[in-house]
């Protein structure tokens, strides 16, 4: 019988041991580090040129100039608005593309931005990634842009459309901000008129907001004469920050459960008479 006793009791002792383990573990999980994320873009594969007849024909347009620009500062160095060093590219033709990227770090977070325009999209992105206290405040930014002016032959309208695409997410950051942007501007010059028609969408969310991710088409149109002049422009930005703590990553609720079992199981234990 003292046999039989001895194989009940070990490995309940065990698991004893085992509870104790789980249950320290559960009570000392740290606070999470943050990663807040924002981006915009705009598919460029997408962008289309419509000709519309309004009575008079088809317009056609010619490209006079294009140029493409990127900024980005991910605020190396900040406390509060406007620190950091910041890196900017231009280019004088959209085949050529523009890359800006900048990324910082010390013992609070690591921040960076970066924006680039090519054949494919015009993006910009930020995001921080650590643990922060109060006193530290970052906020990296970007934007990049597509423009470009033309001389129209014809009368008619003329709509300029792509896809884009905004994310904005906190992660598990108490205190922060994330924002993204697209934009198209259009405007005419001609006979001693001038017209001009803006579309934009912008998202932000802030403290604990749910994330956005969002698609759409952005439009702009307007109607111009022969020989009128024209210009287009097509951007992105994308902004962060934090100024406080950060959330705690919660532990699953079957996990907890679980420890609760366990350590129910090892007080069942202590109250097991031996045989």
């Amino acid at each position: 019988m003292n046999y039989f006793s001895r194989l009940v009791k070990r490995p309940c002792f065990k698991v004893e041991r085992f509870c104790f383990l789980v249950l320290l573990f559960c009570s000392v999980q740290p606070a999470g580090a943050a990663l807040i994320t924002a981006g915009a873009v705009i598919d460029w594969s997408t962008f289309k040129i419509t000709p519309i007849d309004i009575g008079n024909g088809l317009p056609t347009l010619t490209w006079i100039t294009q140029n493409d620009s990127s900024n980005a500062n991910s605020n190396a160095s900040c406390y509060y608005y406007g620190c950091g060093v910041g890196v900017s590219e231009y280019a004088s033709s959209w085949s050529a593309g523009t890359l800006a990227t900048e990324s910082s770090a010390n013992s609070i977070a690591n921040r960076s931005a970066s924006a680039a325009t090519s054949g494919s999209q015009i993006k910009a992105d930020a995001s921080i990634n650590g643990s922060f206290v109060d006193q530290y405040y970052v906020n990296p930014s970007s934007n990049s842009q597509r423009s470009g002016g033309f001389t129209v032959q014809g009368n008619g309208l003329l709509l300029f459309q792509a896809n884009y695409s905004l994310a904005d997410n906190l992660g598990v950051a108490a205190s922060g901000t994330a924002s993204s942007g697209v934009n198209f501007s259009l405007s005419s010059n001609g006979d001693g008129g001038y017209g001009s028609a803006n579309q934009g969408f912008n998202r932000a969310i802030s403290n604990g907001s749910a994330p956005i991710a969002e698609t759409g088409i952005l439009t702009v149109g307007l109607i111009f004469g022969n020989g009128w002049g024209g210009y287009f422009t097509g951007s992105t930005n994308a902004s962060v920050s934090s100024y406080g703590s950060v959330n705690s990553i919660p532990l699953p609720a079957a996990f907890w459960l679980f420890g609760s079992a366990l350590a129910g199981f090892a007080g069942l234990r202590r109250h097991w008479p031996s045989v």
